[in-house]
């Protein structure tokens, strides 16, 4: 059945109309993190991905930073729930030049505040592998890395920034509505379980 499958195979992605999801280093304080902060912070608190109280604190003026983020519990098999409840600092790796911060006084403060946490390759204030930010906007198809019972794949045609539990499918010559139902077949899922690397269930 794989070789038949192979045989009638007519789309191919390269290299290029993919990547893995953005790697903070660290999203939000985890219980590991507590011992190394303030007694102030509680574990969930945002350092790189906030919440919408988190970001109340972000002017206006300094938001050009701050991205929507996406997970699980907005994006489905085939389709996103548009409404996002978390945002993302998305700071790329240009950002390993300090002074590059300093037009962004209120978010480099709330980065200040996890100096001792941070592990990112662009510490304290870039994100340890940010991205092409051209696979986060526009349609795109997001695949969740590991899932429970059959391949997920969503597709969205609006920014959507998301972690390494995800990878973005962005080709430009097919058609990623027609693209995300065949990933979603039965046909794709039995082809996965044959030849892909199984990662839970």
């Amino acid at each position: 059945m794989v070789v038949k499958i192979n045989s009638g195979n007519k789309i191919y992605l390269s290299d290029k109309d993919m990547t893995n999801g953005i790697h903070p280093h660290h999203d939000k304080v985890s219980n590991k993190m507590l011992s190394l902060l303030p007694e102030r912070h509680k574990i969930g608190e945002g350092i790189f991905v906030l919440n919408d109280f988190e970001l109340s604190s972000i002017p206006q003026n300094e938001r050009s930073l701050i991205k929507p983020f996406y997970t699980s519990e907005e994006l489905f098999k085939y389709y996103a729930n548009k409404n996002n409840k978390e945002w993302i600092i998305y700071t790329d790796s240009s950002f390993k030049d300090i002074s590059k911060i300093n037009a962004f006084p209120k978010i480099k403060q709330h980065l200040d505040n996890f100096v001792n946490v941070i592990t990112s390759d662009n510490k304290p204030y870039g994100l340890h592998r940010a991205r092409d930010s051209k696979f986060f906007v526009g349609e795109k198809i997001m695949s969740l890395r590991k899932c429970s019972n059959c391949p997920t794949f969503t597709y969205t045609d609006f920014d959507c920034f998301v972690g390494a539990m995800y990878y973005i499918i962005k080709p430009a010559y097919i058609n990623l509505k027609y693209l995300t139902g065949l990933l979603n077949s039965k046909l794709v899922a039995y082809w996965l379980k044959k030849q892909g690397k199984m990662q839970g269930n």
